[in-house]
Formats: C-alpha cells, structure tokens, sequence
C-alpha cells in the first residue's frame, strides 16, 4: 500500500438547495444527520433524507413523467423523480497525526464538488466519470477534531466550449443522478509515489512503466508470474523491462502478471498483460496478428439498481456471457466503466473501447486517461458519440489525441460516428460546398485533418449496417474505404427491436423502473386495442424475426473486406433510451430472447465466420440450379493454414447434396472463397423448407454456419371466371358494388383501404414506426406452406413493398389470416392477408408485393386464387355495409416515418446549436 486511509464514509449531516453553490466561502449550515449518507445516491436515500427531518421539498428531474402509451412521435428517454439540485455535507472526524503528504479523495461524485477543510476552500472539481483527489496543505489538518464541509451539485456541467457534459450515467434514467457515489477517504502517503501503467510496445518486446510521484523516487521492482520471479531491478523514475518469455494477453487467453514496486515502505502492484493493438493498413492487429473486434455495445442499463454496482463478481458474469456468445470486445457507450468492470476484463479476457461523455473538457479526459491506462484491457480511447466535428472540435480531438498518444499504449478514435466527416452535412450548411459525392458523401479536408491524429474510426457507414442493415452492400461499403484509409469500426449495428416482454414486469417489482409506465401503459394500450392476450405471441414471433435480420446483418458486415469490426447495439434490451428500447439479443437480465441460442450466435459472431453470396434471395423453384459461393471470413489464425469444409444441402428432411473438400490455404486477415457451389434441385409437389449447412475445420478452425432457404414447385397462374373478381386495386365505390351484386372479390393490393409500407427490416428499436412481426393463423391457404406462425424468410420479397390493410374497426372482428404487427408503442391493427363476407359478398385482400420472379410469391397467389375459386372459401365473420365504411374510413393516428434517425432529439449535445 502507497498510502493510510481513514474511511470518511456513514453518516454525515446534510442540507438541501435547489441550487448549486459555488462560492468559495464555507457554507454556515446546522443539517440533518442522515446515516449512510456516503456513499449513496440521492434518488437512493430520499427515504433516509426524511427520516432524518429534512422538508420533502426537493425539485425533481423536469425530464420525469412524459413516458406513456401510445405515442406517434418522438419517444422520450426513460426519465426517473431523482432530486434535482445540490446538497452541503458536513462531518468531524479524528486525525492521529501521522506522518506524509495527505489528500481527500473521492471514489465518485455526480456531477461536481466543494471542499473545504477546517473551513479552508481545498479546491473544487467538476467531472463524474473518475475518482479524484485533492491534497491538503501542510499545517491545515489538525492533530485531533477536524471538520470537512462539502457542496456537492449534480447539475450539468460546461465542457468544451461551453457545451453541456452528457453520457449514458448523467441522461435518461439517471439524468439528475447525484450524491457521493463511492467512498470519501483521508489518505496519508508513505511516499512520493502516487501510481503507474504498463505500456507495452508496439512489437511487444518491451514494457514501459510509467511512475506518477510528487518528486523524485528511488524504486526497487520484481515482475512475477505467481510466486515466480521473472524479472526484478531498480529505477529512478520510469523504467522498462523485456517481455522476452511472456505470454500474450488477448481475450482468448487473458494471462496476467504481477508487477510490484516499492519505494520505501510504499508498495504499489499492478496487474498487467503483455498485449498490443496495432493498425496495419485497414486492419488490427493484436499481438502482430490480424484480428477482428467483435464488439458490443455496453449502455450501462442496469434494471434492478438503475446506476451500475461496485461489484467485480457481477462485471465477471456479464464478460463471461458476451464471451460465450463470440464477442471480444465492449465499447462503453459515452461513460467510463468502473474500476471493477475493467479489472473483470483484465482477467477474463475483454477488450475495451472507453468513450467519455460528450463534451468532456481536456482536464477531466487527462483524467480519465490516466484512470483506464492502468488496465490491460483499455486499447481504444474515444471522444464521444455522434457530436458534429465542426473545426474547433476537431482541434480539441487532435489535443486529447496528443494526450493518449503520449501517455499510453492505446489507439485513439475521434467519435463514434463521424457527424460533419461521413454523415450530417445539413447541419453546417455554410460547408456544404466541401462536400463531395463519390466515392461517398464526405468532406475530404475535415477527413485529412482527422486522419492526421486519428488511428481508426467508428463509422456510421451510412446506415448500412445499423439502420439498413438488410440493405447493405459490401463491395459498396468496400468501395469506400480509400475516404477512411484507417480501420474501421462499424457503428452500432443491427438497432433492431422486438415487442417488449410483459413476463418481465414482475422481475422490476419493487425497484425504481418498476414503478414507471414502461409495463403498465402498454398493457392497458394493448387492452383498449383487444390485443393485449396476443402480447406474447408477439414477443415470440417478434424474436424469430429480430434474429433473422440480425444474423444477415452481422452476416453483412463480415462480408466487407475493409471493415475491422463492429460494435453490436443489442446485446441486451436498454431501456433506458427512448424507454422500451427492446433491441438485445438477450433482455436485460442476460437471458437469450426466445428463438435464439448460443451456437447461432457464434455462426455469425466468431472469429472466422462462413459467408454466401446470395445476398437476400431464400425462394427457388423446382428443377432449377442453386448456384452460390461459400466464403469464410478468416481471422484468429496466424499465417497461413489448412482446413477442411463439409457441406450439405437438404429439402425437407432429405439430403439432396453433399461435399467435403480440403482447402490449401487459408490467410488470416482476409476472407477467402472455399467453394463454388451448384446443384439441380429436386422438383417438389409442395412448398419445402431447404437447409444449406457449411463447416469448416483446421488447426486453429473452426466455424459452422447453416441458411434458411425455400424451395416452391413451379406455378402458372390462370385467371379464373365466373363469379370471381380479380383487381390489383379498386376504388371504395367498385369494391361496393360488386359485393353489393353477390360477387366475389380477390384484391391483390390494398387500395381502397387504408395502409401502411412493409418491409423485411424489422422496426428499429425503440421506435414508434415499422412493424415488429408477423402471426401466420391456420387457414386452408396457409395450411401447405413450410411456417413456424411467422413470416421467415420466404416473405421476404413479398413484405419488401408490400402493404399492411390498416383493420382499425371495433366494428369489424380483427381475426387476419397474416397478421403484421405493428410498434406496441403506437398500435395499430393490421393485415397482409384477411377475408370477410361483405354485403352479399366475399371479399378476400392480400397486401403482399407478388412478383412474378419470386417463386414463393407465385405460389401464394395461385393458392390465394385456387382457394378463392373452391368450397373452402367461407370468411367466419359477415359485416354490414356500415361496419365495412368504418373500416374504409378509419382515422388512425400514424406513427412518423422515423422519430429518430441517427438524430436523437432526446440526446441534448448531440447537434450543436452552435456550429
């Protein structure tokens, strides 16, 4: 130990303001004794804070109660009553009069603090995201009774240029967060010595030790493995060591040693791993090894506590789940992780990309660098997330830059997502003519200025693989790689929602979101709707969905030879933003969604992942070739190596095809094409479902990887006579009519009825827009069609411009044969496919987009027509002429066509006013 410290936590008396003090002069209050008053967060101790007698008259987050269903618009951040304002602390304690330089120091304050000791202003600090300390002069700690006054505020703060400070830990749920979040301590030095960090060199043969000390220091040093010495020596100040005989630290295998210093009495040990993340070109590598960042995203959403626990077990469970389901990296969605969160991923293996608040002034990110430096596992420093980089912005980005630079071994990223470089023009328009088309949209100068400091970047890549993640095209996506010139981290992938879980409300009972609206509003929204028993079959079909997308769009990111990674937006749902913000492959107790597992997961999320080339297509006819490639993106192996792929492709539960080749040579680093596949399908007599499953295997190998895909017999439609009507779309005065007359009716089209767009891409998550899934009733057109209840990927064609019939009628029973969901935040009834008698009539509407290469498409309307035409055409529900104009004439309160488009009007620094 480098220091004594006596505790200066428990109870403290304390007084309420609703307004920050800053003066330097020492408030003159009597307070509250309130117990346990350190650490603790207010919106945790009002209860205490009453009990002690303090007035309830605290003023709360003006963010809190704007969260209810429905909403069309805009969905506000989950908002909590925390107390808004500043609270003065005052305690006495007893010093023995040891010996050394002394200081306070604070584990945490949101957001700024006062000290002054003996009535002496000690200075003041204003940041959250890293303890701090502040030396006390000589002669003003007295031997004996001693008093300490704080003025602690959780107001926003000024950062650069006057911007506010904000990050995940000061917004939403705990926008207004406050108190003193960890231990307050007196601590006398038993030397000059303060702290240090290990860098490790870019070949890494040797490590750096940076030593921190008030003035010059005599040091003796051992590097150990256990109770072996490996190394041992003295030093003045800095030192360095070889590495020779030390095994690499990576996320694969997480091996830590133990370096200990003393100077003195002082003993400082610190545990440390012999890695290094280098760019070579577009790539990383680690340890000299192309490697690929299988990021996730970390929200800080923690449902039971709201603010994130001091608990190392806890940070050691959630690395070992994201670690079995592929992924190697977290980037820390604009906060600093706590001390236990990056010691959990030192020892059990996690890469990560620390990311301060936005805003953040230059003082309090020195800080933070040196806080995360001392840990194995930070490699990637960041900025914040989606600011405009505006001139003066990116001169303080070359300035913090300079800083990770100089005292690290960490590469530095600008900002997640290049607002101003990539994306964002319209905000400045006065730089509108710097902007140039091709290869993409972008500003070169602000690019060659940003390329001058920058070692990679987090790209918003347009939206390919967030927003339009179904969309993307990688050789595009490839072609842009000569604007970056650096690696590149795709940016929040796959934002992709399901339906919220209401199984789940009991699991918040009793805790702080538990007593929001998140549940209760959407279960009376669904009730008032007659849905609200559907609700978990929406969440289920919702995740068969949801992982469908997901699993294309990872699939797609690794199809791009120049992107180095990503960071995944869902591991869990985070409702903390634009609250019922569904978007995890797992809910926020890290449990797997319904539909998705572990071994899917790592098909599309490993180092090496097999990859096809038939983009989106699923739907084949009888008698025709299956052509495609098989390619394997291929990292985690050093050099150059042997494998060997087994392939098998099956209709039904039929083998139809079977392959088992050697591959020679197999680079790390690159993605390879391992086999040309083609094969005759067999002709089928009814719709099947085909699996083609691919393994691949070798030294350092293996990965498997298996594709949903359809297989229909061939159709030819006949357009039959008789009493049938067939229209792509009628006005409302047709469709009366010849109901009116007793004929029957096959709409293929929407038209005269009301509608909304379909689309394959699931509903983004949090949003009031889009569709969230699809229920599949039992009906005889149906009954042949290979189907879970959902629309897999043989809709895919069909929803791509197709329409949902809009069946907002309370006079009209709601009974769809192919239901499209909408948002359960704005519901909506809606169709694809529904039938009624009508006015003497039979009416039968498919919304569906049928083309006529589609064979799934093809086939579902000569089943719409061969059942329109035969016995079984008997709609359960009969409606009058007035039942059917108010289904004509719904007034329905549409959801906008995207709330929130890269542009969070929730996220208040996102979009400077000030450019």
């Amino acid at each position: 130990m480098i220091y004594q410290a006596l505790p200066l936590d428990g109870a403290w008396k304390m007084k309420y303001s609703e307004e920050p003090y800053t003066p330097s002069t020492c408030p003159d209050f009597e307070g509250f004794l309130v117990d346990h008053a350190v650490p603790a967060y207010w919106e945790n101790m009002k209860e205490r804070l009453l009990q002690a007698g303090m007035p309830d008259a605290f003023r709360i987050n003006p963010e809190y109660g704007n969260q209810r269903y429905p909403m069309s618009g805009s969905c506000p951040d989950m908002a909590l009553p925390n107390i808004a304002g500043n609270f003065f602390y005052r305690r006495c304690f007893t010093f023995d009069g040891a010996k050394g330089e002394k200081s306070l120091w604070f584990g945490g304050v949101m957001n700024a603090a006062s000290v002054w000791l003996n009535g002496t202003f000690l200075g003041r600090h204003e940041g959250y995201s890293t303890p701090f300390e502040l030396a006390i002069p000589a002669g003003l700690l007295a031997e004996g009774e001693n008093e300490i006054v704080l003025s602690v505020s959780n107001e926003r703060l000024a950062g650069f240029d006057g911007q506010p400070i904000v990050g995940i830990t000061s917004r939403a749920a705990c926008e207004y967060s406050g108190g003193i979040t960890d231990s307050v301590e007196l601590r006398t030095y038993l030397s000059p010595l303060r702290d240090l960090a290990v860098l490790i060199s870019e070949d890494c043969r040797r490590a750096e030790v940076r030593v921190e000390s008030v003035s010059r220091v005599s040091l003796s040093f051992t590097v150990a493995d256990g109770d072996r010495v490996l190394r041992e020596g003295t030093a003045t100040g800095d030192f360095s060591f070889d590495t020779e005989g030390l095994a690499f630290w990576s996320p694969e295998n997480p091996k830590l040693y133990t370096l200990t210093v003393c100077c003195g009495d002082a003993v400082l040990t610190r545990r440390f791993g012999v890695r290094r993340l280098t760019v070579r070109g577009t790539q990383l590598l680690l340890n000299g090894v192309p490697y690929y960042w299988l990021g996730s995203c970390e929200h800080c959403y923690y449902p039971e506590t709201v603010q994130p626990p001091h608990d190392v077990a806890f940070y050691r469970g959630v690395i070992r789940r994201l670690r079995a389901l592929g992924f190697n990296a977290i980037r820390f969605h604009t906060h600093i992780p706590y001390e236990e969160y990056m010691t959990a991923a030192d020892e059990e293996g996690m890469l990560m990309h620390v990311e301060c608040p936005n805003n953040t002034s230059l003082a309090e990110w020195q800080e933070i660098v040196r806080f995360c430096r001392r840990h194995t596992s930070t490699v990637i420093y960041c900025c914040g997330n989606e600011l405009q980089l505006y001139d003066d912005f990116l001169e303080h980005l070359r300035a913090s830059a300079d800083f990770v630079h100089g005292n690290t071994d960490a590469l530095f990223s600008p900002m997640s997502a290049l607002r101003g470089l990539e994306y964002a023009f319209n905000n400045e328009p006065e730089k509108m003519d710097e902007v140039v088309k091709e290869p993409m949209p972008h500003n070169p100068r602000r690019f060659a200025l940003a390329s001058q400091f920058c070692d990679l970047y987090n790209s918003y890549t347009s939206g390919n693989h967030s927003y339009r993640s179904t969309e993307c095209d990688a050789e595009r996506v490839d072609g842009w790689s000569p604007v970056y010139n650096k690696p590149r981290l795709s940016h929040e992938i796959c934002i992709d929602g399901t339906y919220t879980d209401l199984s789940l409300k009991d699991r918040y009972r009793g805790t702080r979101i538990g007593k929001t609206e998140m549940f209760s509003s959407l279960e009376e929204h669904l009730l008032s709707k007659g849905l609200l028993e559907r609700a978990p079959l929406y969440f289920k079909n919702s995740c068969e969905w949801q992982r469908r997308v997901r699993k294309y769009g990872f699939e797609a990111v690794r199809s791009s030879e120049t992107v180095s990674g990503y960071d995944f937006l869902g591991p869990i749902d985070t409702h903390w933003h634009t609250f019922g913000y569904d978007v995890g492959m797992m809910n926020e107790f890290y449990e797997m969604k319904p539909s998705e597992s572990v071994r899917n997961v790592l098909r599309y999320n490993s180092p090496t992942v097999l990859l096809h080339d038939l983009g989106r297509r699923a739907n084949f006819r009888s008698g025709e070739t299956l052509s495609c490639r098989i390619l394997a993106s291929c990292y985690g192996v050093a050099g150059t190596q042997e494998g060997r792929m087994t392939l098998c492709l099956t209709v039904g539960d039929e083998v139809v095809f079977e392959a088992d080749e050697s591959i020679a040579s197999l680079e790390g680093g690159r993605i390879h094409e391992i086999y040309a596949h083609s094969a005759l399908l067999p002709r089928v007599k009814k719709p099947a479902e085909m699996k083609l499953s691919v393994s691949l295997a070798g030294e350092g190998l293996s990965a498997e990887n298996e594709w949903e895909l359809y297989l229909y017999p061939a159709e030819e439609i006949t357009l039959p006579g008789g009493n049938l009507v067939i229209s792509n779309g009628l006005c409302e005065e047709e469709l009366l009519s010849l109901l009116e007359s007793g004929r029957d009716v096959v709409l293929f089209g929407a038209a005269p009825f009301q509608s909304n767009a379909t689309s394959f891409k699931i509903a983004l998550a949090g949003r009031t827009a889009g569709n969230l899934a699809t229920v599949i009733s039992e009906h005889p057109i149906t009954r042949d069609l290979p189907h879970g209840g959902f629309c897999g990927w043989q809709f895919e064609s069909m929803l791509e411009g197709g329409r949902a019939v809009i069946l907002e009628s309370d006079e009209v029973p709601f009974d769809p044969i192919i239901e499209v969901v909408s948002s359960h935040k704005n519901v909506i009834r809606q169709a694809a496919l529904f039938e009624l008698r009508a006015l003497g009539g039979r009416l039968l509407v498919c919304g569906f987009r049928l083309c006529e290469d589609d064979p799934a498409a093809m086939w579902l309307k000569g089943q719409i027509l061969r059942y329109a035409q035969s016995d079984a055409f008997a709609p359960r529900h009969t409606v009058g002429r007035d039942a059917l104009l108010s289904l004509l004439h719904n007034r329905v309160e549409r959801s906008a066509e995207n709330t929130n488009f890269a542009m969070n009007p929730n996220d208040k620094t996102a979009i400077r006013k000030k450019l």
